[in-house]
């Protein structure tokens, strides 16, 4: 037995409830205002959630960077490591919060958070490049 994806089954099953309500010959085939919106909802619910999971996967990694240069910062006290670190916390800060947000940004909010939590991880990522090629 193949298991389908969640937005295959829905869009199938989305596909069967509207095909049971087409017109008969002659008749306007105006799509109804709430079978839109169900389809909108459906796919926008889906690529939403796989967002905010690859959004948390993608903090999961930060973090285990950050704790990985935080104990290489610990041994190698200098001033320059110090500064990095405070930029990087700095960035890791700003990109948890906007990670956050995702996860409870409503509708209309939506764009908004996942454009903020995409700079924000485009910061994190600038600052910890910056860091990789002080250290060398």
């Amino acid at each position: 037995m193949r298991i389908r994806p969640a937005s295959t089954v829905a869009g199938s099953l989305l596909l069967v409830g509207l095909v049971g309500t087409l017109p008969a010959a002659g008749q306007s085939v105006q799509p109804t205002r709430s079978a839109s919106s169900v389809q909108v909802a459906l796919v926008s619910t889906a690529d939403r959630d796989a967002y905010v999971t690859q959004a948390r996967e993608e903090m999961r990694q930060w973090q285990l960077k950050l704790q990985d240069f935080s104990e290489k910062a610990r041994t190698k006290a200098t001033e320059e490591s110090t500064a990095a670190q405070s930029e990087f916390n700095k960035a890791w800060a700003e990109a948890d919060v906007a990670s956050q947000k995702l996860e409870t940004a409503g509708a209309a909010d939506w764009e908004s958070a996942k454009s903020s939590s995409k700079k924000a991880s485009q910061k994190l990522a600038a600052v910890w490049q910056k860091i990789v090629i002080q250290a060398r």
